[in-house]
Parts: structure tokens; sequence; C-alpha cells
């Protein structure tokens, strides 16, 4: 059993993070927006090889869906870069 959104989930955080660089993108911070934006979301557990399983995949790449996680996976992202919780580099390193 997995939940089918934690995939969805993790593709559209490639697709923000590649095109928002504003944002840190440290092991610490992913796993932060990863985890606000799966527990704001709606779990859709599937097993797998399952027509369910397809069908709810097939759900999560609809255009409307794709909006509805962006919006869920940007908000996880400005959150976590309000308050980070990764160690900040040594002063004078970038």
């Amino acid at each position: 059993m997995t939940n089918a959104l934690e995939e969805a989930i993790r593709a559209t955080y490639d697709g923000l993070a590649a095109s928002h660089a504003e944002f840190c993108a440290c092991q610490q911070c992913k796993d932060d927006v990863l985890t606000l934006a799966l527990n704001h979301a709606r779990p859709r557990y599937v097993t797998s090889n399952t027509l369910g399983a397809a069908l709810t995949r097939v759900a999560l790449s609809q255009d409307a869906a794709k909006a509805e996680l962006a919006v869920i996976v940007f908000g996880a992202m400005r959150k976590v870069a309000e308050d980070p919780r990764h160690n900040a580099p040594p002063a004078g390193v970038a």
C-alpha cells in the first residue's frame, strides 16, 4: 500500500524548485516542504498494480489536480522559507 499522492507531490516540488531558485533546496528544506504539503493534502492510498491505482494516478495527472497540488506545494515552500530549519552556512560561505 502506498500513498499515490506522494509521487505527485514530489514531481510537483521538483518542477517548482527548478523554476524558483529563490527557495532553498537543501535536503532539510525539501523534506520539510514535502511533509507539510503531504499533511495538507488528502491522502490517496492505493495497492500497486490495480485498476484503482491506475485510475488514481490518471486523476492526479489531470490539469485541475496538478494546479491544486502546485498551490499546496508552493504554499509549503513559502512557509518553510519563512522559517527554515536547516543550519545556516558559516559566515562568508554562500
